[in-house]
């Protein structure tokens, strides 16, 4: 049951707008022979609608449709900021405030997945002009009820140097069949290593601070932003086009 549903999530996914990037990365999976075990490690526990869930790292990558190392890396951040943040107690989801730096796939399925569910209609949209970069390796999460901002961080030395330059490589295709080798074997050893490692060893020891907060965004006002903003970024560039054939 579970691998049919994966394997339909997969489908529809690879069915929405913009998320071709999930199919372009497997797709290189495939074609330099990457395959990995899953590794086992804890879930991650947050209650919803009165309810708890568990979320394991199999089965945010069912949803995303592959092993993914940005993926790997949230999960075990958002486990661990939520263990600070909320100690021995259950985190609520609608005490959670997560803000995302990164418009990677892998991370904002996972995000989704938490948050949102398991619906792909509900796919969270990048704003326009966001870049991947090695922020998406940061993350800050707040638990509301107590004004606690948390900023947590892969520690850089776990980064390998040309990562983010070998993912820009790929996907612009103009890597090399040695450059995708060698990115290939970074992440594997991300997805396999890290959740192998105390959290400590990953991301520090972060602590949490207080903070004044004024004014709110909705989730249906934010989407409403973002939709705006993507349709005049898609003009932009049409009226561009049209002025270079001019």
């Amino acid at each position: 049951m579970m691998k049919k549903l994966a394997l339909f999530l997969l489908a529809a996914l690879l069915l929405l707008p913009g998320s071709a990037a999930a199919g372009d990365c497997l797709g290189s999976h495939k074609e330099n022979g990457v395959t990995v075990t899953v590794p086992d490690t804890p879930p991650l526990r947050i209650m919803i609608d009165g309810t708890v869930r568990e979320f394991t790292l199999k089965q945010a990558f069912a949803f995303h449709g592959h092993e993914c190392p940005g993926m790997t890396t949230a999960f075990l951040a958002l486990r661990y900021a939520l263990n600070i943040l909320f100690g021995d107690e259950i985190p609520r989801a609608d005490d959670i405030l997560i803000i995302g730096r990164s418009p990677a796939g892998g991370i904002r399925d996972l995000i989704d997945l938490i948050m949102k569910g398991d619906n792909p209609a509900l796919k969270t949209w990048a704003p326009a002009g966001m870049r991947n970069d090695q922020s998406r390796f940061t993350y800050t999460i707040m638990r509301k009820s107590t004004a606690e901002l948390l900023e947590i961080s892969l520690k850089k030395e776990l980064l390998p140097t040309d990562f983010t330059l070998l993912k820009q490589k790929q996907k612009k295709k103009e890597s090399t069949p040695e450059e995708d080798r060698r990115l290939h074997d970074q992440m594997k050893n991300m997805i396999i290593g890290f959740p192998a490692k105390p959290a400590t060893e990953l991301f520090g020891t972060p602590e949490p601070r207080k903070v004044l907060l004024w004014g709110s965004v909705e989730k249906g006002e934010m989407d409403r932003h973002i939709r705006a903003m993507r349709m005049e970024q898609k003009k932009q560039l049409r009226r561009q086009a049209e002025e270079a054939k001019k």
